[in-house]
């Protein structure tokens, strides 16, 4: 038996539409979820935004030590940037970037509300 030509293929455009069948529901039940939170930051007050703002960080902040601790082992610790990791890292690296720069936001938001 070989194991390049299995059961399972499944042509490039059914993966696609069976992708978009599976992220159309998973976006509305984030939408969802996510909605209230947006409508509940509009009326909150600073300490609210200030403990969102601040939990994103210290959250992207580990998530940052995650996605470099493959470096770390090597003992590469002055290296910029995600070019030397591999595609899960490279992904939490981002992403832990977008949650540093929303901190930054909500408490600068925070900074300008408290003046």
């Amino acid at each position: 038996m070989n194991k390049r030509n299995s059961d399972w293929y499944i042509p490039p455009d059914w993966r696609c539409l069976l992708c978009l069948n599976l992220a159309v529901p998973c976006i509305a039940v984030f939408a969802a979820l996510l909605l209230p939170i947006i409508t509940r930051l509009k009326t909150a007050d600073i300490g609210a935004l200030y403990d969102l703002g601040l939990g994103a960080g210290v959250f992207g902040i580990i998530l940052l030590f995650v996605a470099r601790l493959p470096l770390y082992k090597q003992h590469r610790f002055w290296t910029f940037g995600p070019m030397q990791l591999d595609r899960k890292h490279r992904w939490i690296y981002w992403l832990s970037y977008v949650l540093v720069a929303t901190s930054l936001l909500l408490l600068g938001i925070v900074w300008l509300r408290a003046n």
